[in-house]
């Protein structure tokens, strides 16, 4: 099994749809979460089972030994007798101020309340697994970005060394496109070692067991971007917001099981009504003494069993009078508790606003950043493709053709940054609108 993930992992080209479907199925946070969802399941057959009646079967058998009376001869005897009993009884609660009702219907919220946090979980690990992602097509362009370069260095390398055979420049020139190739090289060193660990850091959020040869998609097309996040009022995005976010949802259902937990603490203070029920019986193989001193010898078992039956049944009323202040301690310490949920779901929503508002604003910026950064990488790219132009003839020296390729560059990893960047703000807003 372990080989087979590996190489499943080895082989398979990661989009950021297949990233996400393998954490829904693998994340150990997202494991441990359903099985809240599941105990919460069995929590709700508990609430349930308290409207029914209990039903037990209790039997024991005794053999007692030592000195007992023999009734024949009146004398004591050492003797070993049996005995026996056995019962069934039943009970039911008739009343107990709607405690099992309100219990019932908490039990039904903790289950949403359950599956509300799982929603919220995998949503926060969608976007850890969204940004490391982008973080590699990043890292892996700025990587291809300074190849390219390098390449390109080598090459002007040879140029240079040309026009320097052909007297068109002096030979010290040579000293500075090699120093720009050295620096090149180690931009190209430190753009592989960002780019490898970008990779380990998703397969390791993925939960892989191997990640040497882990390898994501270059489409663009899990990233697409939804141009309504960019039009919509950053308000707009908030009511929605309020209608779809887990987290917000999960504080609202909490703030209703605190409602039932009230009124559960109330029922404290309520009578409660049982009913029951007992039927039980007996067995001694004991010699009978009956009347005028006849000894007669123990009845038959099954003859004891129907002769000694008893029956009992009733109702049990219980009416709370004192009890040291617990019950109304409880109603109290349950509103005080249903009063700090009501302010965490009002500091969740309050957050909540503030985040959509920030983060629309950090979209607005990268897009606008994103905008700039790729008309200054025009503009950069059309000076250094002139500036090359005249290097070819000898009209520029190789010192101001490098400070021109350094402008390029930066404005090269600028708009790939920007780009990204954009990416990402957008994604990050989406799944907390819950668009997803």
């Amino acid at each position: 099994m372990l080989f087979a993930t590996t190489a499943f992992a080895q082989q398979k080209v990661w989009t950021l749809q297949s990233c996400l479907d393998y954490a829904h199925k693998h994340n150990l946070q997202l494991k441990q979460s359903r099985l809240n969802i599941e105990e919460a399941k069995i929590n709700k057959t508990g609430a349930l089972g308290f409207f029914l009646p209990n039903l037990n079967a209790n039997t024991s058998a005794s053999w007692n030994s030592g000195l007992t009376q023999n009734f024949t001869t009146g004398i004591l005897e050492n003797q070993t007798t049996f005995g026996g009993n056995g019962s069934v009884s039943t009970g039911m609660m008739l009343f107990n101020g709607l405690r099992n009702h309100y219990n019932y219907k908490k039990s039904l919220l903790d289950i949403l309340a359950a599956e509300y946090q799982f929603a919220d979980m995998q949503q926060n690990i969608d976007m850890q697994i969204a940004g490391a992602y982008v973080q590699i097509l990043l890292n892996k362009e700025t990587f291809e970005s300074a190849k390219a370069q390098l390449e390109n260095s080598i090459k002007q390398k040879e140029r240079t060394l040309e026009m320097i055979k052909a007297g068109v420049l002096p030979k010290g020139d040579i000293a500075d496109v090699e120093a720009q190739i050295t620096n090149d090289n180690l931009q190209v060193i430190q753009a592989e070692n960002a780019y490898k660990l970008a990779n380990l850091n998703l397969a390791q959020l993925l939960e892989l067991n191997q990640f040497d040869h882990f390898n994501v998609s270059e489409d663009l097309s899990g990233l697409q971007i939804d141009e309504k996040l960019l039009q919509d009022q950053p308000e707009k995005l908030f009511q929605q917001a309020l209608q779809t976010n887990n987290k917000l949802k999960q504080s609202q259902t909490q703030e209703q099981i605190a409602g039932y937990q009230v009124k559960m603490a109330k029922s404290g203070l309520l009578p409660t009504l049982n009913a029951f029920a007992n039927i039980n019986t007996r067995y001694s193989d004991r010699d009978n003494l009956g009347f005028g001193g006849m000894i007669t010898p123990a009845d038959p078992f099954w003859n004891q069993v129907k002769d000694n039956k008893g029956i009992s049944y009733g109702l049990n009323l219980k009416i709370p009078v004192f009890n040291g202040f617990n019950a109304r301690n409880q109603v109290k310490r349950a509103k005080l508790s249903a009063e700090n949920i009501q302010i965490a779901t009002l500091n969740t929503q309050k957050k909540l606003k503030n985040d959509i508002y920030k983060m629309k604003q950090d979209l607005l910026s990268a897009f606008e950043s994103m905008k700039a950064a790729e008309a200054n990488l025009k503009a950069q790219r059309k000076s250094y493709d002139y500036a090359m132009e005249k290097f070819k003839v000898g009209m520029l020296n190789i010192f101001d053709l490098n400070n021109i390729k350094t402008k390029y560059v930066r404005a090269e990893s600028q708009y790939i940054n920007a780009k990204y960047q954009y990416y990402l703000k957008s994604k990050v807003l989406e799944f907390t609108i819950n668009q997803r």
